[in-house]
């Protein structure tokens, strides 16, 4: 029977029982964790966001694309209506292999230990497997914000997702610097993804946009976006609440990718530097989702859930979280990207 690798909490590294009780200060502590923006820890997503998709077999989810409207025609009383085409096509999203986050928890400790660690832990599994997949799930809505147009039989099927560009030779704080220009630049860039969404025919209600906290600050330097006399409750300085921005409800993210991804599996990777082959996202739309064209959808097999284990062969209780989940783009036109790219 092979060993296990049994968490010892009480162990400072050198000394197995460095941190057995000494003066109890009554609290377990931890470093602020990462927040899960669109994977909100114990649920299956926010469906404001993510379309959804529980599934019992199978290892795919089969989403149908039609084509334009058909274009009506004047007709001669007598000549036959042989039927307008229209052109249809597919997407999928496939179900990824179980995603598991474990500890084994050794008695010894557990008996020599003052604080309750089993909850704590179990805690830290579960959101640990959120954070996993809302780091994916953010890459999915990139992904499908860089999605080109889609092309069959000769028809449009859809005209791709939507990115508005900034030069920033050394990056993000480059393009939009913490002045008035700055803020202006941003604005305007995010009023650009607006109209591009608005040619797109997505609808104006629910249309949501990830930024990073810089790009927060940069906002303090646009008086028009506090001005009480446009925004009389959306958005408030003293409280940095950032409601609404040229009809996107902001959020604020630290998730968004910089690095150029390129480990797990492939439909998560990219290059997601602003001075790499594509560009770094700086803001992330998610739109249409409450009108049923979310721009990315999960397939859900196993949602998270837990498992506690006393493995008496072991002396140890054996705590894991799993779930099984696969991310992929839908509909495309419903996502956006503001981008920072070095030239």
């Amino acid at each position: 029977m092979a060993s296990s690798n049994p968490t010892r909490w009480l162990s400072d590294g050198s000394d197995d029982r460095a941190l057995a009780l000494k003066m109890f200060w009554g609290t377990v502590i931890e470093a602020f964790q990462e927040k899960a923006d669109v994977w909100v820890p114990g649920s299956v997503g926010d469906n404001r966001v993510i379309g959804q998709k529980v599934i019992q077999e199978g290892k795919s989810w089969q989403f149908p694309i039609m084509g334009p409207d058909p274009e009506p025609e004047y007709h001669t009383p007598g000549d036959e209506l042989l039927g307008k085409t229209i052109v249809m096509d597919e997407g999928t999203i496939t179900i990824d292999d179980l995603l598991v986050n474990h500890i084994d928890v050794p008695i010894d400790q557990m008996v020599l230990s003052h604080f309750d660690v089993m909850s704590p832990f179990a805690m830290k599994l579960g959101r640990g497997l959120a954070k996993n997949l809302n780091r994916k799930a953010i890459r999915t809505g990139v992904a499908a914000a860089r999605t080109a147009a889609l092309v069959s039989q000769g028809q449009t099927m859809h005209n791709g997702g939507n990115v508005v560009s900034r030069v920033g030779a050394s990056g993000i704080t480059d393009a939009y610097s913490v002045t008035t220009t700055g803020a202006a630049a941003f604005r305007d860039d995010i009023a650009y993804l607006a109209q591009k969404m608005d040619e797109d025919e997505v609808p104006e209600d629910g249309r949501f946009l990830y930024i990073p906290s810089y790009l927060r600050r940069v906002a303090s330097k646009d008086p028009d976006i506090w001005d009480q006399r446009f925004e009389s409750s959306m958005n408030d300085m003293h409280t940095r609440r950032l409601g609404i921005i040229e009809g996107f409800e902001i959020r604020v993210t630290n998730n968004l990718p910089t690095t150029n991804v390129t480990t797990g599996p492939t439909k998560y990777q990219g290059d997601f530097t602003y001075n790499g082959a594509v560009g770094q996202p700086v803001g992330l739309a998610f739109c249409g989702a409450q009108e049923g064209e979310p721009a990315i959808g999960a397939v859900i097999g196993i949602g998270i859930g837990s498992t506690v284990w006393d493995d008496v062969r072991r002396n140890t209780t054996f705590l894991k979280a799993q779930t099984m989940v696969g991310l992929g783009t839908l509909s495309v036109w419903c996502a956006g990207e503001l981008r920072v790219t070095d030239s």
